[in-house]
């Protein structure tokens, strides 16, 4: 099976097309983050403890969501409690997540939030079930081990469903056509918007709610299978002649806790306000402290 280092990279890549605005002058949540926060120095640098906080808290996120495949549990365990408004103030003040900014008017913070983990979900799951494809699981007729035509089936009926979705089928179309870089996504097919200077294809709260809702159904479809597979995948590197303590040590290591300085408003947060960043599975976690313990305050795709 190829590498999970390969695989963090192709469904972060995924989840990074769903993520990424998608208008000519815009710009993709990861360059958002970027911009609004700087590395810290001096008397601000991360303490020994808080790098082991960070660490142990980044690693109860891997198990939790190694037992649940699901975002939604974790999001009432550890995200900041008011995230949910937090999300709907940020999409206010930029297009966020294929969203016209419009939208975000529209829908209610809850909607907004139900989006965002039916996003994440579909990704990971997803993911998963991509990277168990790969691995060969079947015999050919030369007596050789074969492709595995149960996860091909799979993997054709997942992305069935999210093609039903006129925006995401879109996506997927314009990332296929050769020569790409030449159309913006949802060029492959009729577009449901028109407008110059906001090119971000979700525009209304029943097209928020579709796409929701599609990927909710890929997620659950992924699901199925992946629970019935005697040996679950993970993300987590598997290192030869290693033992599993020795891969988490490995995965310890990957997580590079740091302090970043914002330097403007962050959903909802001041100039200024100092935070924790980590590298887990798919992703980049900002990390709030909120009555002494940390709390993510934001999650994106990490393509480091």
């Amino acid at each position: 099976m190829k590498s999970m280092k390969v695989w963090r990279a192709f469904i972060a890549g995924l989840l990074l097309i769903l993520f990424s605005t998608t208008g000519s002058g815009s710009s993709s949540l990861v360059a958002r983050t970027s911009f609004a926060a700087q590395e810290a120095d001096g008397d601000t640098r991360l303490t020994a403890e808080e790098e082991q906080e960070a660490i142990s808290f980044a690693e109860r996120f891997v198990r939790r969501m190694q037992e649940t495949n699901d975002l939604a549990p974790l999001v009432g365990e550890m995200f900041v409690a008011d995230y949910a408004a937090r999300l709907h103030r940020e999409a206010l003040n930029k297009s966020l997540f294929l969203m016209n900014k419009s939208v975000a008017q529209q829908a209610s913070p809850e909607e907004l939030a139900r989006y965002f983990v039916a996003l994440n979900n579909c990704g990971y799951v997803v993911g998963l079930v991509v990277a168990r494809y790969e691995e060969p699981h079947a015999t050919s007729d030369d007596g050789g081990e074969g492709e595995g035509k149960f996860f091909r089936a799979d993997l054709t009926g997942i992305l069935d469903v999210l093609k039903n979705d006129p925006i995401l089928a879109s996506l997927f179309g314009a990332e296929q056509k050769e020569g790409a870089g030449e159309n913006r996504p949802g060029e492959g097919v009729n577009k449901p918007y028109a407008d110059e200077d906001d090119d971000e294809p979700i525009r209304t709260v029943e097209q928020l709610r579709h796409v929701t809702s599609t990927l909710e159904k890929a997620s659950v479809l992924a699901r199925r299978h992946l629970d019935a597979l005697a040996v679950k995948p993970s993300y987590l590197e598997s290192h030869k002649g290693a033992n599993e303590e020795e891969n988490w040590a490995a995965e310890r290591d990957r997580m590079k806790p740091r302090v970043w300085m914002l330097n403007e408003e962050f959903y909802g947060y001041p100039k200024e306000t100092r935070f924790l960043c980590v590298n887990v599975l798919l992703y980049h976690m900002d990390l709030i402290r909120v009555d002494g313990k940390l709390k993510i305050l934001a999650l994106y795709p990490d393509m480091d």
